[in-house]
């Protein structure tokens, strides 16, 4: 039986997976704009207040990637069954507590918990998976673009949240900051979880807007079988049974391992190097706002062009701006790097993207899920090594060479992630088409 609300969707005059892409875009700016990017203006003022090592405060962004990928396990089948809206919700509340428990820590366990079981919870399953999820389950011909457009809310949550963070806690402490930001999050983000839905053939509706369905079959489980001709549909077993399964988790977790440790270094390196905390603060928003002509463009070209290769080509742009960041001392190099390096993220979608075009939408989020288990180890290592190797030697010249090096290697396994060939294709006639 079809609710109103499925007809309004049927009816529609624009397709609804736009209303949900630019949902999913101000729920992601916002979160990742306090998880990610605040973070690093967080990092002196709490670990100075404390006397905790870098090493050791950097550590609670390692583990909410490892969090990461143990929750991804799980979050990813729940996204599949039960729709991204429910995990949004949930994932709010409970990031909003963790900003709420952050403003009144007095340990470092309370901080751990704080930054990891309720925010990194939170953050991972409804501001990353979640919103991820949905946008991929609405696209398919334009799932790359989509995404491209959707990953610009992980720049701009940066560009607006960090100078905004930076500005509260020189004018309120960083703990009211905290309280501030925990209230905000929980009143924007979840009356825009309503929009969100599942997927379209549940109301009628193709991705991308395609002819509807009829409505009959919307009751028949041969609905998923009439999505798009010829899309691939695996399993989670099938797909980890393909080596590039295997090579896309390898290069992303060398990709996040680099990426994790310049996002929670990144100011205290340029303060280091003598640039001002606050305008080191603001070079965080800066960072997020010169990575959206990436995102865009290379989420334009990789719905044209190969995904491997597109992607290669990012992670080499990354490594190369690294050893500009190293010897940053002016806001001219901060700018330079800025750009080199924002370029280079717009591999965000085609890594999003390139999972769909290889296994498909039906577990889009269960093998996300799996792939992040893989992922979060580089996120884990990376910026807990990096903070090591500086308290060891006292400059950070190493350990970002190091977080270069592994960009490459993750660029050169991409190169050679070849399509995989399916164990079925899922033709318009709901008929599986199967190979030898």
């Amino acid at each position: 039986m079809i609710t109103k609300s499925v007809a309004e969707l049927r009816g529609a005059s624009i397709f609804y997976g736009w209303w949900i892409l630019m949902a999913s875009m101000a729920i992601t700016a916002y979160g990742s704009g306090v998880f990610q990017y605040a973070f690093g203006i967080f990092f002196k003022p709490i670990s100075g207040e404390f006397g905790w090592s870098r090493a050791a405060t950097a550590g609670a962004f390692s583990m909410s990637n490892l969090e990461g990928g143990i929750e991804g396990v799980v979050v990813g089948p729940l996204i599949d069954r039960l729709g991204p809206r429910k995990v949004i919700v949930a994932g709010t509340i409970l990031m909003s507590l963790g900003l709420l428990l952050l403003s009144r820590i007095d340990s470092l366990l309370a901080f751990y918990v704080a930054y990891v079981l309720l925010m990194g919870i939170g953050y991972n399953a409804a501001f990353h998976d979640a919103t991820i999820a949905a946008v991929a389950n609405w696209f398919v011909r334009k799932r790359t673009l989509a995404l491209g457009v959707l990953t610009c809310a992980f720049g701009l949550g940066g560009t607006i949240m960090a100078p905004i963070t930076a500005w509260l806690l020189g004018q309120l402490g960083w703990r009211t900051t905290a309280a501030v930001l925990g209230i905000g999050i929980a009143a924007v983000c979840l009356p825009l979880a309503m929009v969100v839905r599942h997927k379209p053939e549940r109301y009628g509706r193709l991705p991308d807007g395609d002819p509807s369905v009829p409505v009959d079959s919307l009751a028949g489980p041969a609905l998923a079988r009439q999505s798009v001709t010829g899309e691939r549909d695996f399993t989670v077993r099938e797909a980890m049974r393909t080596i590039v399964f295997w090579q896309l988790a390898v290069g992303f977790g060398l990709r996040t391992f680099g990426a994790g440790s310049v996002i929670v270094h990144q100011v205290p390196l340029l303060t280091d190097n003598g640039i001002d905390p606050q305008v080191a603060g603001v070079s965080m928003g800066l960072l997020g706002f010169m990575s959206l002509p990436g995102r865009l463009i290379f989420g334009y070209l990789g719905d044209r062009l190969p995904k491997r290769f597109l992607l290669t080509t990012t992670y080499v742009i990354q490594a190369a701006s690294l050893f500009v960041l190293l010897t940053a001392t002016t806001m001219e190099q901060v700018y330079a790097f800025t750009f080199i390096y924002g370029l280079g993220w717009g591999a965000s979608p085609l890594m999003m993207s390139i999972r769909g075009e290889y296994f498909g939408r039906k577990n889009y989020a269960t093998i996300a899920g799996f792939q992040q288990a893989i992922i979060m180890i580089g996120g884990v290592s990376g910026p807990v090594l990096v903070g090591w190797i500086f308290d060891i030697s006292g400059s950070y010249q190493w350990a970002i060479s190091i977080c270069a090096a592994a960009m490459l290697a993750g660029g050169l396994l991409h190169f050679f992630a070849r399509p995989p060939k399916p164990p079925r294709l899922v033709g318009a006639a709901g008929e599986g088409h199967h190979h030898s």
